[in-house]
Formats: structure tokens, sequence, C-alpha cells
């Protein structure tokens, strides 16, 4: 994080040429594909203009099939709630987010939706700074805030591992950029949701926070129940730091970030949470997990579960292996046998180990959240992505067990290149995974803030040898050979979506928006890595935002680059193969 946009505005994977070319089983020049979708805009068009707003939408468009007529959701990040006629893209009613006077209201994280509610987690501002952090209810049906649910302004207070402190949620130095998400519970009407916080910059004190709040309790019993359990992930009540970005040092942080929030697992009889966390302070004896990934279940009361005599003597900087292996809930990432140690271009890591670098270079592993895997012989595993470009492969029942890690991006820039977005890291995500031969396959996307690595999206397979998973690189888009792969990709990409039901042969397909100062839209075979649609784009694409597919229509965020503003565009997918 070497600027307050780095929160707001994470990287994906990058794709060096000899990667590229070792890892390829099937090779695409893009411009010569056949294409088996064409795309035919919906709106914005001169007969159908969408409407436009004077900030960004940064959290993602729902869907609003509550009415009879579906709705598009628009989280405007000025704090608008705007519902538009899927169809058209017109305006059907708006809501603005209430704050104190003279404050504004921002809203980042992706709202969730129950039924016919809305649940908002936002920030208000007064003169820039977060001076709280609220949820509120929104009443699709009636198309206001439902009073049914006071409005909660989030406080927590926890002790230091110690016992001998308390750290207290702070909001000037909490940032909510997580997705919402939504648990549904036996005996519950509503369930429970999630939400996450860490910071928008490297401004210390900050901490990762997670709030469970049981809407039952929230809508029947008021303010006083609402919040059933919180998480801490550094139980550090100081955080002092002598430098400017206040994770070098690798102190507290630990932020939960991820734009597309924790991993829930609904289970047959039980759930689960993934929380990754950001950079900052890795400790076992002080209670502090940062770079790491939790599973904790309902409640989010977290033990680690490591072998007390492996972690005696912890040592944050140079970690054993054996004790982080022992970890049944933790996982903290670390370099594979036949990994190359992580060497930034600019030698900033020539004196330091794999979690120094990790924490000077801003390369934290919770800018993504992980996708679980199942596998063919019935165990289920974890795919969590990193800003260092490595993919990791964790044993889901016992995250200590780290089976691979496959370096599928190098790092941004060359001696002779300056990386534009070094603090970006390299990969900020959700995998999304289908099956092709009976083999899982995860596909992951990236960018390149330089002029030196091709760039584009990275598919692979996960295999058993000698009944051990095992990364297999399947494929590659663009081919790294061909000369726009040096111009595609060059920031931060949408979220990837798969879809399976277009088309005359249901194939998967992965559709993902390239930005630029006009986006282009991209349907990528999930078979092969071959280009089936390409769409160039009005506005710019949004980067970090979730494409909604909804039937055959795909509705984007973007900014029309003339103006600044924002806007959604939807487009028909409309199969080309007879």
């Amino acid at each position: 994080m070497k600027s307050a946009l780095s929160r707001c505005f994470p990287a994906i994977i990058l794709f060096a040429s000899f990667i590229l070319s070792a890892c390829s089983t099937h090779k695409h020049p893009i411009s010569t594909l056949p294409e088996a979708f064409t795309l035919e805009k919906i709106f914005p068009t001169a007969s159908l203009p969408s409407l436009s707003f004077d900030a960004g939408i940064i959290a993602s468009t729902l869907l609003d099939l509550s009415h009879s007529q579906a709705r598009l959701i628009v989280p405007v990040s000025d704090g608008l709630i705007a519902a538009l006629d899927a169809g058209t893209g017109t305006l059907l009613w708006k809501l603005q987010l209430p704050c104190g006077p003279g404050q504004q209201a921002q809203l980042i994280a992706t709202p969730v939706m129950i039924g016919d509610k809305l649940v908002v987690s936002y920030q208000c501002l007064e003169q820039g700074v977060r001076t709280r952090h609220q949820l509120l209810v929104i009443d699709l049906n009636n198309n206001r805030v439902d009073d049914s649910f006071p409005m909660l302004t989030f406080a927590a207070e926890l002790p230091t591992a110690d016992g001998k402190g308390t750290v207290k949620f702070n909001p000037p130095t909490a940032y909510s950029h997580a997705a919402l998400k939504h648990l549904a519970r036996a005996g519950s009407q509503r369930g429970c949701v999630y939400a996450a916080f860490g910071n928008a910059a490297d401004v210390q004190p900050f901490h990762g926070w997670v709030f469970e709040i049981d809407m039952d309790a929230w809508q029947q019993q008021g303010l006083t129940k609402a919040i059933n359990n919180v998480l801490l992930t550094t139980a550090e009540a100081d955080c002092p730091v002598k430098m400017e970005y206040g994770t070098q040092e690798m102190i507290c942080g630990g932020g939960v970030w991820a734009p597309t929030g924790p991993l829930v697992v609904e289970n047959k009889d039980d759930a689960e949470l993934f929380i990754p966390t950001g950079n900052g302070q890795v400790d076992l004896a002080r209670h502090d997990y940062a770079n790491a990934v939790l599973r904790v279940k309902p409640g989010l009361k977290f033990d680690a579960a490591c072998d007390a005599d492996l972690c005696a003597n912890f040592n944050p900087f140079k970690p054993a292996e054996a004790c982080l292996a022992s970890c049944e809930n933790l996982f903290i990432p670390r370099l594979a046998a036949g990994n190359a140690p992580i060497k930034p271009p600019y030698h900033e890591c020539d004196d330091k180990d794999f979690w120094e670098c990790l924490a000077w270079m801003d390369y934290d592993l919770g800018g993504s959240t992980p996708v679980k895997v199942m596998l063919s012989n019935g165990k289920a595993v974890l795919v969590q992505t990193s800003k260092d470009g490595g993919a990791y492969l964790i044993d889901a029942e016992h995250l200590g067990r780290q089976y691979d890690r496959l370096q599928i991006a190098p790092l941004c820039g060359s001696p002779t290149d300056l990386c534009k977005l070094s603090w970006a890291g390299m990969i900020v995500t959700q995998p999304v995974q289908t099956q092709i031969d009976g083999d899982p396959v995860v596909v992951i996307p990236a960018f390149s803030a330089d002029q030196t690595h091709a760039s584009g999206v990275t598919a692979l397979k996960i295999v058993l040898e000698k009944g051990r998973p095992k990364f297999k690189p399947f494929w590659k888009f663009p081919d790294a050979r061909h000369p726009e792969a040096l111009k595609m990709f060059r920031s931060h990409p949408s979220f990837p979506v798969l879809t399976t039901h277009l088309g005359n042969n249901g194939e998967a397909i992965i559709w993902i928006v390239d930005i630029g100062a006009h986006g282009t839209l991209y349907g990528i075979r999930a078979q092969d890595g071959a280009m089936v649609a390409k769409q160039n784009l009005q506005g710019t694409g949004r980067q970090l935002s979730m494409p909604l597919i909804v039937g055959d229509t795909i509705y984007l965020a973007s900014k029309m680059p003339e103006t600044g503003k924002a806007m959604l565009e939807a487009y028909r997918i409309k199969s080309s193969v007879q």
C-alpha cells in the first residue's frame, strides 16, 4: 500500500513471455480467431441512453428480482443507491444514504441482498476523514430505508493477546472495502451478515476487523443485540512505526479488504468462513494473523490450532516450516520446493527474507478471496492467489498443509522498465472454477503495469500426482508472442465471471473486461483459452467490478472517458454458431 489508492484499486496478475511460453499448451493469436458470440448493445444507445452518475461505481451491481420487473441495483461511491430498469437502463428510483450535517457518504463495499432487503455498509466522511462506519437496510418493496432495522454504527473494543490492554475499532483508519457476505442459518429468518474492514492506506494504527450481524436480533431486539460477534486479526494496542508506510515494519495491520470479501462455505451441517488478511505483523504468540487465511466458524471464535511445541519461539521473519504446516485453521504463505526467491527488479529485497519482502513490497495475501475446489478423490482444496504473483494450493481441511505454489506472474518492471504501479503487486481477484476432461480448472486474470511483460488470463488444472494435488499449467490468454499481448491488460481488469448456459453446447466461457480509454469485453473459452467474443465498450469499463450476467445479457460498470461520469453498459450475448 504505497498510496491511499492501494486499498481501493489493487492489482491482478502479470505474465512474462518466458513463463507464458513454458506454461501454455494452447496458443491463440487473438486477432485471427473466429468468434462464437456477438454482442448487441442494449444500452447506452442513441434511443436508450444510460443514466450517468457523477461519482464512480466501485461496488458491484446487483440484480433485484423481488418485483415482476427486473431491476439493477447500482451502489454509487458517493452513497447513492439507484435502481435501474434492466431492459432500458432508465432510473426507477434512487436513495441517498444518510450522514450527519457537513458529512459525505462513501460506498465502496458491495452490498448484500437478502430477499427483498438490501444491506449496505458505508462510511461517513468529514473533510475527507472517516468519522464513522454505518450499516443500514433498504426495503426494496417500498424503495426506502427500513426503519425496523435501526441505523447501526460499527464499534468494538477487544482485549490484547496478553490481556493488559484493549484495541478499539478506529473509524479514521478503518475502511469498508470488502463485499458484505450473507449466511443463512437454521431456525433463523434472515441469517447473519458479515462486514469486514481494513484500511485505505498504510496509516497506523490499523487492524483487520470482521463483524457478525444477527439480522433477526437486529430487527427484533435492536442495536444492542445486532452485533453478534467480532473478530480482530492483530490484537495490538500500540502500533508504533518509524517509516512512512506502516506495514513495511510488519507491525499490526492484517486488514480484511479483499473486494470480493471473505469466502463463505455452507456445508451440509455447518458453515465455514475463510478470511484472507492483508500485510502487517504475523506473530502467533501475540495473536497477530496478518498475511494469512483464517478459517472460522459462525461466531468468529478463532483458534489457529498450531502445535505449541513446533511453534515455540515463533520468528515472524523466519517462521519454521514445521510450525506453519502444523496450523489447522491458519494458512501463512511460503515458497514451495523449486520456487525461486522473490527478487524485485530494483533489488529492494536482496537483503530480505520472503516474509520481509512481502511486507516491504506490499505483496500481501489479503487482496484476493480464495475459491474452494473439490477433487476427484473427494478431498477439498483452496486456491488462494496473492499480490506476489503466486497461486497457492492449500488443503481445505488443514490450512497449514500447502500442496503447491506456482509463480504464475513475474514481478512487475525490469531494470530498464519502471513498474508504474509497484504497490499494486500482481494479483487481486477471486478465481473462477470449472472442470475440463474431469480435472478441476481455476482461471485467474492479471495485469502488468509495465511495457515488458505480456499479460492476460491464466488457467491452471489441479491434478493428482501420487495422490497429492498439484497445479498443472493449462493455457494463457493472449498468446505472449502476439503483439497485442504487450498492450492488453495494462491496468486492473474486472473480476472474471464464468457462464455455462450460453451458446449451443453449454461450454464454459469466462467473461472479463480489460480496462482502457475504451474498455474491451472478452469472452474466453475455458476448454482451451480461445477468444470467442470481443466487444469494444463505449466507456472505460471498471476495474475490480463484477460483471453481472442475467440470461443472455451482460451488465458492466463503466466510465465515460470524455466526462468521467459513471454509467452501466449492457450487451445481449448472441451465439454466432448455428
